[in-house]
């Protein structure tokens, strides 16, 4: 098979993953799937046809299956249709199924992700450049959290937190691709917004109030990060039709859909009223940024 962008099996699955898009409830769609009142009412709402006569911590737990099983199916129909689709696109979802295992965290999680990035880097032309965009943005963000949390949860010194990120060059320059704005903030008082007003992403910390004590809050920044990256891969997704980088944009973005449906399948299992479950899955700190 020819290149992606020349094939009528790339034409054919950038029209259906379009298709798959405009249904999805992310961006503008995004406000009916918080807006559901009950689990009976999102189960409906995603699938259709009769709800299943189950309590609702089962009724919670299938949506969510449900939901991911979607996903994950629709995502593998689309690859499905080429010959011989670009060895990333299998590594997004070895990447995913590791993302939610028990074995995600610490070193290991760190040779997955730069197993990843040297996928993006063997990759050739336009897709290099983009997918290399996005997954340095989203490496970095990964960067940042592990800083935030290792500051604010276990206390961690600048000198032991250097340890705990992910570099591009062995060598851990100042100025890495990976790093470098994960150790901008890396002696930052995380009692202290002052330290932080200035920061590149200042816009996503929580709000401060003057005179009102205040701490950095990784859980806050973590949910607006996501929506960020979220909506970068959308505009991905129709920056170049029929590519690589729109198939791992689509991914991407429906995973982040997914992540909204478990978040307000919880919300409504808890009784956690729609504005904060909002908050939770990063739209109302962020759906402007």
């Amino acid at each position: 098979m020819g290149a992606l962008d020349r094939s009528a099996a790339s034409s054919f699955v950038y029209a259906k993953a379009s298709g798959l898009l405009s249904k999805s409830f992310v961006g503008d769609n995004a406000g009916k799937l918080f807006s559901v009142q009950s689990l009976r009412e999102l189960y409906t709402l995603l699938f259709g046809g009769e709800v299943p006569s189950v309590p609702e911590v089962l009724l919670s737990k299938e949506i969510e299956v449900k939901a991911e099983q979607r996903f994950l199916a629709q995502y593998k129909s689309l690859l499905n249709e080429f010959e011989n689709p670009s060895p990333i696109l299998s590594e997004i979802i070895k990447f995913y199924e590791y993302e939610i295992s028990d074995d995600f965290g610490g070193e290991k999680d760190r040779e997955q992700i730069m197993s990843l990035w040297h996928a993006v880097s063997s990759l050739k032309g336009a897709d290099r450049a983009n997918l290399a965009q996005l997954y340095k943005m989203e490496i970095s963000f990964k960067n940042i959290l592990w800083v935030l949390r290792l500051k604010v949860y276990y206390h961690f010194s600048p000198e032991e937190i250097l340890d705990q990120l992910v570099y591009a060059d062995d060598s851990r320059p100042k100025d890495d691709i990976l790093a470098r704005e994960a150790l901008s903030i890396i002696n930052n008082d995380i009692a202290s917004y002052d330290d932080w007003k200035k920061w590149k992403y200042a816009q996503f910390l929580n709000p401060h109030e003057e005179g009102v004590i205040w701490e950095i809050d990784p859980c806050w920044i973590e949910r607006a990060l996501k929506h960020y990256l979220s909506k970068a891969y959308r505009r991905f997704f129709h920056k170049d039709p029929m590519s690589v980088t729109s198939l791992v944009s689509w991914f991407r973005i429906k995973q982040y859909e997914l992540n909204c449906i478990r978040s307000v399948a919880e919300g409504l299992r808890l009784g956690v009223e729609s504005d904060k479950v909002m908050e939770i899955a990063g739209y109302s700190s962020a759906q402007n940024a």
